[in-house]
């Protein structure tokens, strides 16, 4: 895992992206060198390095173009593009989409730039691209290596527990090779190997303490020699804050927060992000303007009420402020009182049903946003009534109003639309994780995956 601004990403998937961008461009401009020279036309004699500029231009689409597709259909997921490896379905619907979208801009290329493609290059560009994507998915293993190999210092619930998280979580880059007790004696009635030992033997790379209970901890100095060995040891909370990207309530302690040098904000840190939420939310607003006019007359058509919505919610340190969203429910929604939403809601409106599906309902809250009460970039904002139920059963779930409710977050584009308290207990993970790591980055990198769900409809209700 490589850490920029706080922020844990993973080195492998970085890899795949660059190797097969590099591969994607080479091919791209061979294909469309080779088809152009050989449907050149016989009594034609113009060179090909006038059409240099062209050609770059061409492989300098299909490049973002194809990665971006990719991404879409969830091919940087290592998990998933190892089960698409052999039926290439979601490979050839990127190839299709990118074909496609490239044909046309290189159809209107000629109206906006002195630029002209030779007759052949547009498909030979696409059939080369293709190919090279193809080879790089095709040696995939080769290209990102084989799964980490994990080593699991425990045996009971908090180990089994992490073991868990890695296999829903890990993307295939992990690999969990054993759960061992230190402290066990062997079959045979012999002392227990030293962890170390143990580590060589399975070849484990990380080497994760998860014991429920610490006691009886002179194999520590084991731990020790496998991380001068070159293994990385972690404990559990930090193993899954590291790879997982998600902090577990069950493993946290309050200390782990309180020494954390990340939560301590600099007036400088928080002023840019401010001026970031501002020029976010003034750009959504400015672009999202005119579609919004036909929302509100729909919403007005569709059914009696108000267009808007007004609701309580908490926001930074407990304070309560009233959140703006299109109005999505009937008007009678809550009339026996606030209660979770729910898949199929009969209560949404059949317009509510598309916003709420599309998150166009989320919009109004960039005047929250402009007006301070949220971030563009947080946790999402729950009801007061909500905040207090689950402060009693979740532990922590207090530290999430350290920062700002966000329009979008770390935990909406990790975890699906959560209606129970366990929805809310993992979701609370992935909103912890934001908490002691946010930085401007991450917000990047959350407002991008953000454009994913919102194209995709997923993660709303």
């Amino acid at each position: 895992m490589l850490r920029v601004f706080h922020h844990y990403f993973s080195s492998r998937k970085l890899t795949l992206f660059v190797i097969e961008g590099a591969a994607i461009a080479l091919t791209c401009l061979m294909g469309a060198v080779g088809c152009a020279t050989m449907l050149a036309p016989a009594n034609t004699h113009m060179p090909l390095a006038q059409s240099v500029p062209a050609l770059v231009l061409l492989g300098a689409t299909f490049v973002p173009t194809f990665q971006f597709s990719l991404y879409l259909m969830d091919l940087y997921d290592l998990r998933v593009a190892a089960e698409d490896r052999g039926r290439g379905a979601r490979l050839l619907k990127a190839a299709g989409v990118t074909t496609a979208f490239v044909g046309v801009l290189m159809m209107l290329a000629p109206a906006l730039l002195p630029v002209r493609l030779p007759p052949g290059a547009l498909l030979g560009g696409g059939v080369g691209a293709f190919a090279g994507t193809l080879l790089v998915r095709a040696s995939l293993r080769a290209v990102v290596g084989s799964p980490s190999r994990v080593l699991i210092v425990g045996d009971g619930l908090k180990a089994r527990a992490v073991a868990t998280l890695i296999d829903q979580g890990g993307e295939d880059t992990f690999q969990v090779v054993a759960l061992v007790d230190p402290r066990a004696p062997l079959a045979n009635g012999r002392p227990p190997e030293p962890v170390d030992v143990v580590a060589e033997r399975y070849k484990a790379g990380f080497v994760v303490q998860a014991m429920d209970d610490m006691r009886g901890g002179q194999w520590m100095d084991a731990l020790l020699r496998c991380r001068l060995a070159g293994r990385r040891v972690y404990d559990a909370t930090g193993f899954c804050e590291r790879v997982l990207r998600r902090i577990p309530v069950a493993h946290l302690r309050t200390s782990d927060f309180a020494f954390a040098d990340e939560l301590t904000v600099s007036p400088v840190r928080r002023a840019a992000k401010r001026v970031f939420d501002i020029l976010v939310a003034s750009a959504l607003l400015l672009c999202a303007a005119p579609f919004l006019v036909l929302v509100v007359l729909a919403i007005k058509l569709d059914s009696k009420g108000p267009i808007f919505y007004r609701q309580e919610r908490t926001g930074l340190g407990g304070k309560p402020y009233g959140l703006w969203k299109f109005r999505s429910m009937r008007t009678d929604a809550e009339k026996n009182g606030a209660v979770w939403a729910r898949a199929n809601d009969d209560r949404v409106t059949r317009v509510g049903r598309f916003i709420r599906k599309t998150r166009i309902d989320e919009i109004p809250q960039v005047f929250n946003v402009l007006m301070g009460d949220m971030s563009f970039v947080g946790p999402r904002p729950e009801r007061p009534v909500f905040v207090e139920q689950l402060k009693q059963q979740i532990p922590f779930y207090g530290l999430r109003e350290a920062v700002k409710p966000g329009l979008t977050g770390w935990a909406q584009i990790r975890y699906p639309y959560g209606a129970s308290v366990e929805d809310a207990r993992n979701k609370l993970e992935f909103d912890l994780y934001y908490v002691k790591n946010g930085s401007l980055f991450l917000d990047m990198g959350i407002i991008f995956h953000t454009v994913r769900h919102v194209l995709l409809a997923r993660g709303a209700r």
